[in-house]
């Protein structure tokens, strides 16, 4: 079974806090570290405080644990600014891909709608995956 959580925002910096509650609720869910927790929000919030990814509707932040995995699915989104802040490889600078790269395991761009969704995947270990199930 999967633990689901669906947020819709406005993609403004006012209701970034929001969005960012929501991962620290279900971070504390499923008793992660505060590093965790810290890696968590500071991914979400790199891509919400960037303006260039923002296109003219809501944005929405999937959560799905599962299997000791937590992903984090956010759009839709910008993908023109989106691929290339991910794929850039300059060592001087500190990219989004560099960043996002520290932070989750995994990170992957998709298709939805027309516009691209960006796939945060960290490892929170099986046993808490299943206890925030347990609780849900």
């Amino acid at each position: 079974m999967t633990t689901e959580i669906r947020l819709s925002i406005p993609h403004r910096p006012p209701f970034h806090g929001v969005a960012l509650l929501v991962v620290g609720g279900l971070a504390a869910r499923l008793d992660l570290s505060y590093e965790h927790l810290e890696d968590l929000q500071l991914a979400l919030e790199s891509i919400l405080d960037n303006g260039e990814y923002a296109v003219d509707q809501d944005v929405r932040v999937e959560l799905d644990v599962d299997d000791g995995s937590l992903s984090m699915l956010i759009g839709p989104l910008n993908g023109d600014a989106l691929r290339p802040d991910l794929e850039d490889d300059d060592d001087d600078r500190l990219s989004l891909g560099r960043l996002l790269g520290t932070l989750v395991q995994r990170v992957s761009v998709e298709e939805r709608d027309g516009s691209a969704w960006l796939r945060l995947e960290k490892d929170v270990g099986v046993a808490r995956a299943q206890e925030a199930r347990d609780h849900a």
